[in-house]
């Protein structure tokens, strides 16, 4: 079968496939199984094979690549408004088949198998860190209902309830026992992947270079290096900027421009790192000001915004700066030069 692109609308076990010819027609469709697709994989010609970004597709464009075709992933909320009539695999497909013939859709690059490791990494700990969160909110809710209050902030939280839960009958000081000591071996699980992810950021030199920027540590640099495969794929810092979600969101007609707040757009994970990381650094930069410690340009710049307009405003305008200096670090691969 002569067809210049193949669109795939993945699934755990059923693949629909659109044949397309160079004018972008549909000629064939085909319903296959996981079995039928990876023969298909090794016996079509070399092809374009589209996919969404979605579970599993690095792992099919790898296949696809490793059979000399040429995999193109593009992002599952561009593809959506491709999709003609009632929403079907079949219709899914199609829309994958249009949508890779718009030139302004920027497929998303094919991750090697130690960056999807490395963001799995990333990923998991996010995991444990936000059941974490629930069960210590789950404890402090009911020991409120008990009359205990406890201090706020997660640190060293572990040891205080274990003393509170004291205080509770016993039918039910019994079961949060229980839930105490899940909240303590989430703490080792989440240490232990923090010094996993450390090692690995210092063995890499990609994220040994992201953390020489003030506010960038090992878990944002992997979870930044884990999550984009291809820097070289944004054309410009401003481009890698409102990815992460930090420009103004823009609401124009006319002569009339209007730019409201932070887009919130992309990555959340990767943006609240960024965000997180300025406000440490705008903290060390205005200790350095209080202190009569001369100030690097960042750091003069970002008080001077701090004192204008806010800790909090000036925060997230410092982690949009520092995403566009992350680009140019990156992309040129050079460590950060404070002086310029």
């Amino acid at each position: 079968m002569e067809s210049t692109t193949v669109a795939v609308d993945l699934a755990k076990s059923v693949y629909q496939l659109s044949f397309a010819n160079r004018a972008g027609r549909v000629q064939v469709r085909k319903r296959l199984s996981r079995p039928q697709f990876e023969k298909l994989l090794a016996s079509e010609p070399p092809t374009r094979i589209v996919m969404e970004a979605c579970a599993s597709a690095h792992h099919w464009a790898r296949r696809a690549q490793a059979a000399g075709h040429e995999p193109v992933l593009l992002p599952p909320h561009h593809v959506s408004p491709y999709v003609r009539g009632n929403k079907t695999d079949s219709a899914d497909a199609d829309a994958l088949v249009r949508a890779a013939a718009d030139p302004s859709l920027h497929p998303v690059a094919v991750k090697s198998e130690d960056l999807q490791a490395l963001q799995g990494l990333v990923r998991i700990r996010q995991q444990y860190q936000d059941t974490r969160r629930a069960r210590i909110n789950l404890v402090r809710g009911l020991l409120t209902e008990f009359g205990v209050v406890l201090p706020r902030g997660a640190a060293g939280i572990v040891p205080r309830l274990r003393q509170a839960l004291g205080s509770l009958p016993r039918r039910l000081s019994a079961t949060l026992h229980e839930v105490v000591e899940e909240i303590a071996a989430l703490e080792d699980r989440i240490a232990s992947l923090d010094r996993e992810l450390a090692e690995l950021a210092r063995e890499r030199d990609d994220t040994a270079r992201l953390m020489t920027l003030p506010g960038i540590g090992p878990l944002t640099a992997t979870a930044f290096v884990g999550a984009v495969p291809d820097i070289h794929g944004f054309r410009s810092a401003r481009q890698f900027s409102s990815w992460l979600g930090l420009t103004p969101r823009e609401r124009s007609s006319g002569n009339t421009r209007r730019l409201g707040a932070i887009s919130k757009r992309g990555n959340v994970h990767l943006r609240t790192l960024l965000i997180h990381g300025a406000r440490a650094a705008l903290l060390a930069a205005r200790r350095r000001a209080r202190s009569g410690k001369a100030l690097t340009r960042l750091q003069h710049w970002a008080v001077h915004l701090q004192d204008r307009i806010g800790h909090n405003k000036a925060a997230v305008a410092l982690a949009n700066r520092m995403g566009r200096i992350i680009w140019a670090m990156w992309t040129r691969e050079l460590d950060y030069d404070s002086a310029r």
